[in-house]
């Protein structure tokens, strides 16, 4: 295969996947030398570098082509996951903020439909569980922090800056 044709072929391999893809299935799939492939990698994260790209290469878990930061807003709509509903998104963001959390300790707060939500944001590969007694332990995956374009503790940081930001009395309106 020539040089060409197996950046094409890796190109697709990224664009495809839904989960990030490590060094060793990429080398399964195009039958190549770990060396090889780094330095295609390596091509291909100076390509989308570029300003003009609206993707980039993301190594989280893996790799992957992600929207660039400045355009998820613009295209979150047309992903697979922009029906998270309200309460998804409620239970996510306690594991997110609290993890590792315990199942049990989010059913008080949110009741039984806590079950199907865990169920459900696992399925997704958002969240990944843990038997543990007679509850299980929550905390989020990797694809969590490629969804959301963000580490776990910027997402963390921004909620607690926001709610720092909305305490009454902290404004000229609540005074």
């Amino acid at each position: 295969m020539t040089q060409e044709k197996s950046m094409a072929m890796l190109e697709s391999i990224l664009f495809t996947t839904s989960e990030p893809i490590s060094l060793e299935s990429m080398q399964k799939i195009m039958k190549l030398r770990k060396d090889s492939i780094e330095k295609m990698l390596k091509a291909l994260e100076e390509k989308y570098a570029s300003p003009e790209s609206g993707i980039t290469l993301s190594n989280i878990g893996g790799y992957k082509l992600v929207v660039k930061d400045q355009f998820v807003e613009n295209v979150s709509s047309l992903t697979p996951h922009s029906d998270l509903s309200r309460g998804l998104l409620r239970v996510l963001s306690i594991i997110a903020y609290h993890e590792p959390i315990n199942q049990s300790d989010i059913v008080k707060v949110v009741g039984n439909r806590t079950y199907d939500y865990v169920k459900e944001l696992e399925q997704r590969g958002l969240i990944k569980t843990e038997k543990k007694s007679r509850t299980k332990v929550l905390v989020t995956t990797p694809h969590f922090e490629e969804y959301f374009g963000a580490k776990k503790h910027e997402i963390k940081k921004e909620f607690e800056e926001s709610v720092e930001d909305n305490k009454p009395g902290d404004n000229a309106a609540g005074q």
